[in-house]
């Protein structure tokens, strides 16, 4: 009887060493849970709270509540195999890292905090599937983008990072379709800062003024003449771009009236999208100003 040869100490060496990297790895999909991320910068004693308790909508709202209900609570997502537009859930949730997930076709209803909000930080972790699409209102009524915007060699007022209609970045920070991203937002006043994937796009940008493309200008021109005074565009092109002031109101499909303390709201009518480690620091309300230029 033959008795096998023993495999040499090499062998054994690399075979430990690619089975550690395997069960190290994440799931095929999927990225590693940041349940600590409110542990460091966002600690209570600063100020910071949750918006999402992990669990369930308490402190949240439908807008539409007649509106098919996509929104689930899960532990993590991953992009559709058979769908690379569709996120799917991973687990119940539970934790203070659970993902809020817009999930199947993402035609649901918006989602708004039951709390107002004037002057604050907030951060903020989102996902979208391939060519999807959501936002997030300050104050319900001042959208940053989130949009599959990947690739894009040059953005416009309806990428991702955009003051939707008003503003844009100029560098395209947008991860791959399934990856997870974040925003940090400070309004104040009539100011807005954004940080997006930790690099800055906007810093105390005046959201009251901006520029558009033709189809808005054009769009927001004719509206002017049923609107109040306040709410009303003071839009001119110049040389090709479409400039000026925007009015007291927010951007296109926020809630209606002028600006004031308002909720976060999240888009859920548009797309499947994801959100985790919600978190908000109120601030000292600053004095608003109303002067057009």
């Amino acid at each position: 009887m033959r008795i096998p040869a023993r495999p040499s100490i090499h062998v054994l060496i690399i075979v430990t060493l690619a089975w550690t990297v395997l069960v190290s790895m994440p799931a095929a999909g999927r990225e590693p849970l940041q349940e600590n991320a409110s542990a460091g910068r966002f600690r209570p004693e600063d100020g910071w709270k949750p918006l999402f308790n992990g669990k369930d909508l308490s402190g949240w709202t439908y807008r539409n509540p007649r509106a098919k209900k996509v929104w689930v609570v899960c532990d993590q997502v991953r992009l559709d195999p058979a769908d690379p537009a569709r996120l799917l859930p991973i687990g119940q949730g539970g934790s203070p890292g659970a993902v809020l997930l817009c999930g199947e076709d993402g035609r649901g209803s918006d989602l708004l905090t039951t709390e107002t909000f004037s002057d604050y930080q907030l951060h903020l972790e989102f996902n979208v599937p391939k060519g999807s699409n959501s936002g997030v209102y300050n104050r319900g009524l001042f959208e940053i983008q989130v949009f599959d915007s990947y690739g894009k060699p040059k953005l416009g007022v309806h990428d991702c990072g955009a003051l939707y209609e008003r503003a844009f970045p100029r560098e395209n920070l947008a991860k791959p379709p399934g990856h997870w991203q974040s925003f940090d937002i400070t309004f104040q006043g009539k100011k807005l800062t954004l940080v997006w994937n930790g690099k800055p796009v906007y810093q105390d940008y005046d959201i009251r003024h901006g520029e558009t493309d033709r189809e808005a200008f054009e769009r927001l021109n004719h509206e002017n003449a049923h609107k109040p005074a306040a709410l009303r565009v003071k839009l001119r092109e110049e040389n090709g771009r479409y400039l000026g002031y925007f009015g007291e109101g927010g951007t296109r499909s926020g809630l209606d009236g002028p600006d004031r303390p308002g909720p976060i709201l999240l888009q859920g009518d548009h797309g499947p999208v994801a959100y985790r480690n919600l978190l908000i620091r109120p601030l000292q309300e600053t004095t608003r100003g109303s002067t057009a230029r």
